[in-house]
């Protein structure tokens, strides 16, 4: 017996998030520039012998679902294993006995696409278990469509095609919903400075993608809001900065990232973070632009430090009480693989636990 496990990244999203959620990428199309780095969601499969029925457990939640079957696992809806549950229904065949575990490297609410990412490794290690094959962009599709039309949240694909592709990506979005994905060559020496150069900073205000997607469209209806203005110069700050990195010029790469975090800012107020304006106003001598990462409220932080000055840059968001990661980009994007099977000692905790019975020593397994 094996145990089948996947990985994808999660992303920064530098220009242009936000213009690939509908209606306005229907509608007027979008452009979003996305790198994948290197901090993942991760996904295990073991398969279980027949009427063993469905475990589900979330070890960043350290929550879990026990149901007899697929169909019941995903009836669980409205609480915090929702998301698990609908991936569970779409794609577990019928009659099949499954123990699945999650977990990701990322906390909740960082605007780094971790939804999406976990979507997109739980759909790659259920085919890895099932034997369906399929390419990364349409694990990226199935994935997103769960969270879309199964789940009905609101929002675009940057996350789950990010994840399921890696690299530095160049998402363009046609009137009519088409969405055509490209890696960008950006030539080496720009790419390792692209790297070296850029810190991730999270100061712990999390958001909430769901309901700021929400402002957005409600705004985006309304007679005289900002919002379309602000969604295409999200737009063209994309474009820009898509050529910008094709080209290695990152100068032009950190004016379109200035303009963008401007933009976002100005789609609606709950996309504003006062405390990454401040971070910003104190790291002005050590960064040359920064912009909040995702829907924006919140999470983290991707700013771009001067020549010379990643230390100095470091060292002074930690004083503000910052966590400080280091930018490393994801070429692989999901990827899939096979282990020794759990003992039957080990699926018994993880039923324990999702069964709300976990003890210290399962929620270490």
């Amino acid at each position: 017996m094996q145990r089948f496990l996947a990985r994808a990244p999660v992303r920064v999203d530098p220009a242009g998030g936000g213009t690939d959620a509908p209606p306005f990428s229907v509608e007027h199309g979008g452009r979003v520039v996305n790198f994948a780095i290197q901090r993942h969601a991760f996904a295990s499969v073991d398969r279980l012998p027949a009427a063993s029925g469905v475990i589900v457990y979330s070890k960043d939640l350290e929550e879990g679902i026990v149901a007899p079957d697929a169909e019941c696992a995903g009836k669980s809806n409205g609480g915090r294993l929702e998301f698990l549950s609908a991936f569970v229904r779409r794609l577990v065949p019928a009659g099949e006995s499954i123990l699945l575990v999650t977990e990701s490297d990322v906390p909740p609410g960082a605007g780094l696409g971790g939804s999406g990412a976990l979507g997109v490794a739980v759909v790659a290690a259920l085919d890895r278990a099932f034997g369906r094959t399929r390419a990364a962009e349409e694990t990226a599709a199935v994935a997103n469509s769960i969270e879309r039309q199964d789940l009905g949240y609101p929002g675009g694909s940057q996350d789950s095609y990010g994840a399921a592709l890696g690299g530095i990506l160049d998402l363009e979005y046609h009137r009519g919903g088409r969405l055509e994905a490209r890696r960008i060559d950006c030539p080496l020496d720009a790419r390792l400075a692209l790297e070296e150069s850029s810190l991730l900073l999270y100061t712990s205000e999390a958001h909430v993608s769901g309901s700021i997607h929400r402002d957005i469209r409600e705004s985006y209806a309304r007679a005289g809001s900002t919002t379309v203005d602000a969604l295409t110069r999200l737009r063209e700050s994309a474009a820009s900065m898509a050529q910008a990195l094709g080209r290695g010029d990152l100068e032009q790469y950190v004016a379109a990232m200035r303009e963008s975090s401007h933009n976002l800012y100005r789609l609606h107020p709950s996309c504003d973070s006062e405390e990454h304006r401040r971070a910003m106003r104190e790291l002005a001598g050590w960064i040359l632009g920064g912009k909040t990462c995702g829907a924006g409220g919140g999470g983290f932080l991707l700013v771009h430090a001067r020549p010379g000055c990643r230390r100095e840059c470091r060292r002074r968001a930690e004083e503000l009480g910052a966590l400080v990661w280091p930018v490393t980009i994801d070429f692989e994007g999901v990827q899939s693989w096979t282990a020794p099977a759990l003992r039957p000692n080990d699926v018994d905790r993880y039923r324990r636990a999702a069964s709300g019975g976990a003890t210290r020593e399962s929620r270490g397994t």
